[in-house]
């Protein structure tokens, strides 16, 4: 019976028309410029293993070497110590299900014939397109947005990314956002009433939301300072004096909590990266119950937590079944580990209402990947509704319902598509 209900949750998945809840897919034209693409240039998550391998970047990995022959020399003792991981087999996936590699692993014998189909296919003008409408399925890329960039409406979503916010203590940040605005920054009242308007502009043009990933330089916890103190120390960063830590930390805070409140004002998500970090990441910074203080403050902001919250997934199933405000996106997960996610999913499933679990989030650069990972993705979300319905007593037709809700429906409503 499992194996039976799990094909038809596949088929059914593939129908669903889906919604990547996070994306930084390289926009189609400058994917289209730097076409035609190749098994060396199209890459993901594996350069973080190239670098924990080697002890250096990519870019090292491949310096001197001047065609592709050479590159796969390079590549090839990496792959020797580290093609077990997940975010190796995120490529065979993407080989074998869109450019016909036979083979379950890449050798001497087979890559050259997978280069030459990848630039054909990449060097179509309409590849990018054929990808992601017609096999991928995609209604919409939910896609992290820089300051002052711009993104197509047709294939994304925006959510602008605020880090920047974080930083307005250095001149150099400052200036940048004054300019783009012509908005003088003197207080931090200027300086709010600055991010408040460049907020607005990208909500006018289709923004539906925030993001922060600022536990990749520090602790996700924040909690409420004051504004004449914050504004103590922002007056000592505009005289050019420099803040230690601790008062950086402090200022940060009021502003995270600042955008906090724009979200309640404007009715906007506020996306938050936790969980997963990149090499040397001081992992237990984000650790998303440090985010408590935050969300039990803002009970009408809707948090879109990212990434599992791995390692600490079960810990952010408790939060979200104890905060009616935090949604949980598995985001880069299947990537990362799928038998991870599969165990956050089976549990999360039993602890949270379903529409506030996010399944799918690419979080990749390139939009072949973005089916690589969907495929993924589609596999563990069977396996683990298969095993609900034969051992933990969930019906069959809810298990149908969930796998909609996961891909499409409950991101159609956070988002408001």
């Amino acid at each position: 019976m499992r194996d039976t209900l799990r094909d038809d949750l596949l088929a059914e998945m593939t129908s669903i028309q889906t919604v990547d809840c996070h994306s930084h897919t390289c926009r189609p034209g400058a994917y289209t410029d730097a076409a035609p693409h190749s098994v060396f240039s199209f890459t993901s998550y594996f350069d973080r293993t190239i670098e924990s391998v080697t002890g250096a970047p990519r870019s090292k990995l491949y310096e001197g070497a001047d065609t592709d022959e050479q590159r796969w020399e390079r590549l090839k003792p990496v792959l020797a110590k580290a093609r077990n991981v997940s975010y190796w087999r995120h490529h065979i996936v993407t080989y074998q299900r869109l450019f016909g590699l036979e083979d379950d692993e890449l050798h001497d014998g087979n890559w050259q014939a997978l280069n030459e189909t990848i630039r054909k296919c990449t060097a179509d003008p309409d590849w990018y397109r054929h990808v992601t409408e017609d096999i991928c399925n995609l209604r919409t890329q939910v896609r992290n947005i820089p300051w002052f960039e711009d993104w197509e409406p047709e294939y994304f979503t925006g959510v602008l990314r605020m880090e920047s916010a974080l930083a307005l203590h250095e001149a150099e940040v400052r200036e940048r956002l004054e300019e783009h605005l012509d908005h003088a920054i003197h207080t931090l009242p200027d300086c709010k009433e600055a991010l408040a308007q460049l907020v607005t502009d990208y909500v006018e043009r289709g923004a539906v939301g925030i993001k922060l990933a600022h536990a990749y330089s520090r602790t996700l916890h924040s909690e409420p300072v004051s504004a004449v103190a914050a504004s103590a120390l922002f007056d000592r960063a505009l005289e050019g004096r420099k803040l230690d830590p601790g008062e950086v930390k402090r200022l940060q805070d009021h502003i995270i909590f600042f955008l906090a409140e724009l979200c309640a004002e404007m009715d906007l998500i506020f996306d938050i990266h936790t969980g997963v970090q990149s090499n040397w990441g001081h992992v237990p910074d984000s650790n998303p119950l440090h985010l408590l203080p935050l969300i039990r403050s803002h009970p009408s902001v809707r948090f879109n937590l990212y990434h599992g919250g791995y390692p600490f997934s079960r810990e952010m199933g408790m939060l979200a079944k104890h905060c009616p405000n935090v949604w949980l996106n598995l985001a880069w997960m299947y990537v990362v580990t799928m038998e991870g996610t599969r165990q956050s999913l089976n549990e999360w499933i039993d602890l949270v209402p379903g529409y506030r679990i996010l399944g799918f989030g690419s979080d990749v650069g390139w939009p072949e990947l973005i089916y690589g990972h969907l495929v993924m993705a589609r596999s563990c979300i069977a396996d683990v509704l298969a095993e609900k319905v034969q051992r933990d007593f969930l019906s069959r037709e809810a298990a149908v319902q969930v796998a909609h809700m996961l891909l499409h429906d409950n991101a159609a409503e956070l988002f408001e598509l």
